[in-house]
């Protein structure tokens, strides 16, 4: 009898064991851990994402739970040779190669809700392109210097987006140009110029709260409100220490935020209240991520907290011979010394992705 249920116990142990074991050769992806597939769900990219929801309930529920529908920015570079462009997203760090001989001999401007001013300094020629899109809308011509900036309001189309752009600055008068997208010419406005003689030129221009913030290279700050045809310059200039090498502009939710850098100290960061005109320097970004370049900057109120992709100053760098991006955490524990060396303005800038970006062809180009 003892023998017998020895035999019965051996026959089920070799049994489990070789359920065990032909379980393990018929598993799949579809039986990961939980743990272990969000990890590797959390690793694609929008458009894998989605189509791996459609496996199966388990990979559905993981994949909309990871899903990242806010994108952040992307980094768009220009080619000095030819009419070859490459993106960069951060948040996946992935690369696409792109061509588009449409916009050859161009140069970018500025940047805002996925759109790229461009403009031709042989024909005049300036015009909105989209690079995920490649949808492109021309504008009357206007000439423009090297160093001259622009900016617009909003996406081309929307009835309401307006260009702006301050021609010729002179000791008595300073000549703005402004246009409505669809109009038939530019417009004219001239105003006594109440800029200290030091000026030089525009560093940045951010549109905020229906006006155009225009920051000169001496820190001098004017506005203009294109409802009211008024040009204003603000009285006070920002805190800027010696050796500063270059700055940023931008603004968020109506508040303006400027950033200078400096090759061999940390940032600094100011911050502008709108009642008194006065910049406060400010230790920290108060939970903003701002994606930093020369002609315009973007900025978001990131959620990722345990990435540390929060509180962060974000800036194109070249990492051997591979464009990439880094992130400067800004607040008041921060000890890294951070050396920024200045760029050509003209070689990248940053862009909004579209919201509707797995549908565009965009993702055969990937490098």
């Amino acid at each position: 009898m003892v023998t017998r249920r020895r035999s019965k116990k051996k026959k089920k142990t070799k049994r489990k064991k070789q359920s065990s074991k032909e379980k393990e050769k018929y598993q799949t992806f579809i039986n990961l851990p939980c743990d272990l597939l969000q990890l590797v769900i959390s690793r694609l990219p929008l458009k894998d994402n989605i189509r791996a929801s459609a496996v199966c309930k388990t990979w559905h529920e993981a994949c909309v739970s990871l899903r990242v529908i806010h994108t952040s920015p992307w980094l768009i570079y220009f080619s000095k040779t030819d009419d070859s462009y490459e993106l960069y997203d951060p948040s996946m760090q992935k690369n696409y190669n792109l061509h588009f001989p449409e916009l050859s001999g161009f140069r970018v401007c500025y940047s805002k809700d996925g759109w790229l001013l461009m403009y031709n300094p042989n024909s005049y020629q300036l015009l909105f392109f989209n690079p995920f899109t490649r949808d492109c809308v021309p504008m009357p011509t206007l000439w423009m210097a090297y160093d001259q900036r622009m900016a617009f309001s909003c996406a081309p189309t929307s009835t309401s987006c307006l260009l702006f752009t301050v021609t010729s600055v002179t000791w008595n008068y300073i000549t703005i140009k402004t246009y409505f997208a669809n109009a038939k010419e530019w417009k004219t406005s001239v105003f006594k110029n109440r800029l200290q003689r030091n000026f030089n030129t525009f560093e940045q221009i951010v549109f905020s709260n229906g006006v155009f913030y225009c920051l000169t290279n001496t820190g001098c700050l004017a506005l203009f409100d294109p409802s009211l045809n008024y040009w204003n310059v603000l009285p006070g200039r920002p805190p800027k220490r010696p050796g500063s090498n270059g700055c940023f502009m931008t603004e968020h939710q109506g508040e303006i935020f400027l950033i200078y850098m400096y090759r061999h100290m940390n940032p600094t960061v100011l911050k502008l209240d709108l009642t008194s005109f006065e910049w406060a320097e400010r230790k920290t970004l108060g939970g903003l991520t701002i994606y930093a370049s020369a002609l315009s900057s973007e900025s978001r109120a990131e959620q990722q907290k345990q990435s540390g992709i929060w509180n962060c100053l974000c800036l194109s760098v070249f990492h051997g011979f591979k464009r990439t991006c880094i992130y400067y955490k800004v607040d008041e524990e921060s000890e890294v010394c951070f050396k920024w060396k200045r760029q050509n303005p003209y070689e990248n800038i940053w862009i909004m992705p579209p919201l509707n970006l797995i549908d565009l062809p965009l993702f055969d180009h990937r490098i």
